[in-house]
């Protein structure tokens, strides 16, 4: 249990790659197409646009739906700092909104709070696997015509009433990182309803090809195609993905079972009728008495590994407090002082949490050790 996260590739992702490579298929082909196909349907989407990683599925939702320049996008500071990042590539905004002291998810009534004449987006982020609340989301956005671009990155199996998580907005984007429910190593996909816009993606990952490719450009874009090697990993885990599921599934609520049993910790509330896709299992500490680097160290000393995967929010990064304003944008957008911004309830998790593996690695023996592990420490 030396590692948070374990990748899960067996004999038939090799066996794919290696086949994928002796027929010379190292550029995005059939492999990606057939990714695209199986992972739309998986999801429930119309149309699916692999690309490079998350990051650049989130740069291309941002300019797909033609954000421009000085717009407010209304996300959280509690995640990953590429889903903040995304936002400034065109010149956009970050506003960070607080997060539920429950869900760790953004809270509809902060975003509401946050709307202005500026913003155009609100950009929710599924944090851990569990999806934000998207039906008070969406409401707002229609409320206040404002798109919606999901974060899915963390989200594979997350789910709302059986609707998948990316499926609510204008677009959804995931992740397929070394760490994720499933990977490709490096990778990242776009999904839509809306085929005028998937056709737009399609082509700004693509130098701005059309449809039937060649050297004929038609718009200022970038290359961020999925070599075809990544995409063939990408398709066999995504078949072993629902399996996968189950056993982090199995493995976080064994371990959720036993935190609830502990006045000391507080666990991720997973809302009625939604299903967490159980990327992360991390549990808060509410007892001053004991400090979570001591927590860390204590299970790190029994072999099991433990971290704060968000330490620092993306507004107390110093990409957010120095650095934005060395950004090429900045001579042209108006960035607020981040410095000056309060969320308490995101920067009260961010110190107060961590987190154990729960990854399909994990046997039930391991589960048991970090059961036990946790109630010595806080007995």
């Amino acid at each position: 249990m030396k590692h948070i996260a374990q990748p899960q590739i067996s004999d038939e992702e090799i066996s794919l790659v290696t086949q994928t490579i002796r027929s010379k298929g190292f550029v995005e082909g059939k492999n990606a197409k057939e990714f695209e196909k199986e992972f739309a349907e998986f999801v429930g989407a119309k149309y699916a646009i692999c690309t490079t990683n998350g990051t650049a599925a989130l740069h291309l939702a941002f300019e797909g739906l033609n954000i421009p320049p000085a717009a407010e996008v209304i996300t959280s500071a509690f995640t990953f700092i590429a889903s903040a990042n995304a936002i400034c590539f065109g010149g956009g905004i970050p506003i960070f909104a607080d997060i539920d002291p429950d869900t760790f998810n953004i809270s509809p009534d902060n975003i509401e709070a946050l709307i202005t004449p500026k913003t155009k987006c609100i950009a929710p982020i599924h944090i851990f696997g569990l999806p934000s609340d998207m039906k008070a989301i969406s409401d707002i956005a229609e409320d206040n015509e404002l798109l919606v671009i999901e974060d899915a990155c963390q989200a594979h199996g997350g789910r709302i009433d059986g609707k998948h998580a990316g499926t609510f907005g204008d677009v959804g984007c995931f992740s397929f990182y070394a760490t994720k429910n499933m990977i490709t190593g490096e990778g990242g996909m776009v999904v839509t309803d809306n085929e005028e816009l998937a056709a737009r993606i399609r082509s700004l990952k693509n130098h701005g090809r059309g449809p039937t490719g060649g050297y004929y450009h038609h718009q200022i874009a970038y290359n961020f195609r999925l070599a075809d090697p990544l995409a063939a990993i990408g398709l066999i885990q995504l078949r072993k993905l629902p399996k996968m599921l189950k056993k982090r599934q199995k493995n976080a609520e064994a371990i959720r079972s036993t935190i609830k049993e502990l006045e000391s910790l507080k666990v991720q509330k997973i809302p009625p009728g939604t299903t967490h896709g159980h990327y992360v299992c991390a549990a808060v500490l509410e007892n001053p008495e004991i400090t979570v680097d001591t927590v860390i160290n204590k299970l790190k000393s029994m072999n099991i590994a433990s971290r704060r995967i968000y330490s620092v929010p993306c507004h107390q990064q110093p990409t957010y407090l120095k650095g934005i304003k060395n950004w090429r944008w900045s001579k042209y957008v108006n960035y607020p002082d981040y410095s000056q911004i309060s969320l308490p309830i995101t920067e009260r998790i961010s110190r107060s949490h961590f987190e154990v593996p729960i990854h399909p690695g994990v046997t039930p023996d391991e589960i048991g050790i970090i059961q036990d592990a946790l109630l010595n420490i806080f007995s």
